[in-house]
């Protein structure tokens, strides 16, 4: 299967600032895409649209909070201003609080939920009528393995499992539109949020995931990009787990493994 083009296309990317954001909107600026990076962050964002045009790469850094409405009016119109319409929208940009559900606050969870669910809810709305211009077109969803199981942040679990069923239901009203819906749900993945998580998390993820290691950003890049692209043309409503074998069998791996360290004393 040859790599991915997306010359002459249009691509949004939220989140884009930092992180795995980033990394997918650099991809698809070198697969040939205009992309439009946007991001709360508003100094990291331009420097990033800066930094991909300085390497002769089509981009523009806008600020977006998702969970603005308004801030979502703004950008479709200055993607539509831009002349080139909308073939991918990538909606990446999520938040995590690290609390168990006792420990979460009325304000905090409601925060969880405007960025990861309402920002989804209206990064989709807002971009169908420049998507369904370019169709066929594609969304993807970025959600998490704490969308297929259970993660002791009950905010940010719940969050991600309704991504996914938000994810469903959008594929089927816009299929329609040709306008293609899918999921991605990656376990840990090398960031600076997860390297920011609380000490042990990563170890303890890692000893959790039959592969033994987190997701570089750029694995997890390659299959947004493949759900962006006509090669996944026949897909949409799909949720697609990337995760290491962690929600295969990541309970049975541990036990082995534990089974064998108490053996070996």
């Amino acid at each position: 299967m040859t790599e991915p083009k997306f010359r002459n296309k249009s691509v949004c990317v939220t989140g884009g600032a930092r992180g795995l954001g980033a990394v997918i909107a650099r991809r698809f600026a070198i697969a040939g895409a205009h992309v439009h990076v946007a991001d709360l962050l508003d100094e990291e964002v331009q420097a990033l649209g800066r930094s991909l045009r300085d390497e002769g790469l089509l981009a523009t850094a806008h600020r977006l909070d998702v969970a603005d409405e308004a801030d979502w009016e703004k950008l479709v119109a200055a993607i539509d201003a831009a002349g080139a319409g909308l073939d991918v929208l990538v909606n990446n940009a999520g938040i995590i609080i690290r609390k168990p559900l006792m420990q979460t606050s009325k304000s905090e969870w409601d925060r969880v939920m405007s960025v990861n669910v309402a920002g989804i809810f209206l990064g989709m709305k807002h971009c169908r009528s420049l998507l369904v211009e370019a169709a066929p077109s594609a969304i993807v969803n970025v959600s998490s393995t704490a969308g297929i199981i259970a993660h002791d942040d009950p905010s940010y679990t719940a969050s991600k499992w309704a991504v996914r069923g938000l994810t469903k239901s959008a594929a089927l009203e816009f299929s329609a539109d040709r306008i293609r819906v899918n999921s991605i749900h990656p376990a840990m993945i090398a960031t600076p949020l997860t390297f920011a998580a609380p000490e042990g998390h990563m170890e303890a993820n890692r000893a959790m995931i039959p592969m033994g290691r987190e997701a570089r950003p750029d694995e997890i890049a390659n299959i947004v990009l493949f759900l962006a692209s006509d090669h996944a043309s026949f897909m949409t409503g799909s949720e697609v787990t990337a995760d290491g074998g962690l929600t295969t069998g990541g309970v049975a791996h541990a036990r082995k493994r534990v089974q064998t360290e108490i053996q070996q004393r």
